[in-house]
């Protein structure tokens, strides 16, 4: 079974999937304490959530090309919110990672992992990400990262934000 689920893992993380998930809004503080509300993001255009750990190689690599993409693109309306999904003991280490790595979107800590079920996510399952339009329809979603994704997820921004 364990075979089964790591196959089905690693097929995931080759390709998108689209999964039917329904927007629903949340509200919570970032690191530094300032309040997101998930519609006054979507109100200026398509969010990007990305879930990741600060313990999975593959999540930094994707954070590191979040950062670049978002720069690119927040003044055409793109947000970029990352949600660590660490536990309470390795929660501490995000603020110091976030800081070092000079991270200028919102980071909100999600260690209860109340939004990342309610947007689809697994526990053994990460980087995972959707994008939501501005329509608060879910545009895209993606689980896993390998050097190269980053290319495609800009396309899906590029796609979402109208941009020929």
């Amino acid at each position: 079974m364990k075979k089964l689920l790591v196959l089905i893992i690693i097929f995931l993380s080759q390709s998108s999937f689209s999964v039917s998930q329904t927007y629903t809004d949340f509200v919570a503080d970032d690191i530094n304490g300032y309040e997101i509300k998930l519609s006054s993001f979507v109100e200026k255009g398509p969010v990007m959530l990305g879930f990741w750990r600060s313990w999975c190689p593959s999540c930094k690599e994707e954070q590191k090309n979040m950062q670049i993409i978002y720069e690119k693109y927040k003044n055409k309306g793109f947000s970029y919110i990352g949600v660590n999904i660490d536990n309470q003991k390795s929660v501490s280490k995000v603020k110091s990672y976030v800081s070092t790595m000079g991270f200028t979107f919102h980071v909100i800590l999600d260690t209860d992992k109340k939004i990342f079920e309610m947007y689809g996510g697994s526990e053994e399952a990460v980087p995972y990400y959707l994008i939501i339009g501005k329509d608060k329809k879910i545009f895209s979603t993606h689980l896993g990262y390998k050097t190269g994704d980053e290319k495609m997820i800009e396309d899906e921004i590029i796609n979402a934000l109208g941009i020929k």
